[in-house]
């Protein structure tokens, strides 16, 4: 029952807002040559977020993923190579708070000769925000945004593990083990991402990217069936629970920036989780196909 009335309330309150859903899936279907063209005309910032390194073969993480999923942004990187297109891939340190990532960012940005579109996913997109916070002025270097599946107002998962002391020293303990720090979790907190988006210069923020770049939010949600449906499972009707319709971390209502009074386009696909975009589960079949996602995404913001 919650989640018929979140999702009410996202779509009355996203009437004047421009609803994308319908262009993505049309765009996942034929790739023109002028709009590869057109892409190629950028540079692809891929942002990722935390806990991404777990996902890479060839990271020195201390904790690997790679016996059960695929290498985190394999088919966006493919992708990009197969059509020619200028890109880098973020190495972050994930695990750390966004103030930090924010200048690896900013970096980024700035040495590219191209303007840039941004494909930041997750906790990536809290990066983004923040580094464009520091320097407002790499709006000019930004072509397109699209945040995936980014938790702009929090993860009830994070404020679980942080709100509760046992919990809390094993969540810190382990983004410390994987490079980052305690803050990082933190960070990904409702009550920290509230305290954040709330601030008057974020406000103030907002509305300037909106009038400056073509920035895109993409939001996913993974409804329970029966069985074992996704690694993410627990975490998922956890997080229904606690806020709705959510990819089986990041609630819909967090991902999108309509759902709290900012006019910020939107793309919302369902059956699709929090991993889905970024990796293949080997021990669950998934027929969702990534590139056709990435190339889409990108579509959208030119």
């Amino acid at each position: 029952m919650k989640s018929i009335w979140i999702l009410l309330f996202f779509l009355i309150h996203t009437a004047w807002s421009k609803d994308l859903s319908e262009a993505y899936q049309k765009g996942k279907d034929i790739t023109l040559l002028s709009q590869v063209r057109a892409i190629q005309k950028y540079k692809v910032l891929i942002i990722p977020g935390v806990l991404a390194q777990s996902f890479l073969r060839n990271s020195d993480n201390q904790i690997k993923l790679n016996a059960v999923f695929s290498d985190a942004f394999s088919e966006q990187i493919k992708l990009m190579d197969r059509l020619r297109i200028d890109y880098e891939f973020l190495q972050l340190e994930t695990e750390n708070p966004p103030e930090i990532n924010a200048t690896k960012i900013i970096e980024a940005i700035e040495s590219s000769s191209k303007k840039v579109l941004i494909y930041s996913h997750s906790k990536g997109g809290l990066d983004t925000l923040e580094a464009i916070r520091q320097k407002p002025s790499l709006l000019s270097k930004i072509h397109g945004w699209a945040s995936i599946q980014s938790p702009f107002w929090g993860a009830p998962v994070a404020s679980g593990f942080n709100n509760n002391q046992i919990l809390r020293e094993s969540g810190d303990s382990l983004f410390e083990l994987m490079g980052g720090s305690a803050e990082g979790m933190n960070s990904l907190t409702v009550e920290k991402r509230a305290e954040y988006m709330n601030q008057a210069e974020i406000k103030s923020l907002m509305a300037t990217i909106q009038t400056q770049i073509h920035f895109v939010n993409y939001a996913s949600f993974k409804n329970n069936s029966f069985g074992y449906d996704t690694p993410l499972e627990f975490f998922r009707n956890f997080t229904t629970q606690k806020a709705g319709l959510n990819d089986g971390v990041v609630p819909v209502s967090s991902a999108l920036m309509k759902t709290h009074g900012q006019n910020v386009d939107f793309v919302l696909e369902g059956n699709v989780d929090h991993l889905m975009t970024m990796t293949r589960y080997y021990l669950l079949p998934q027929t969702y196909n990534i590139k056709a996602h990435t190339i889409s995404i990108l579509k959208l913001m030119l």
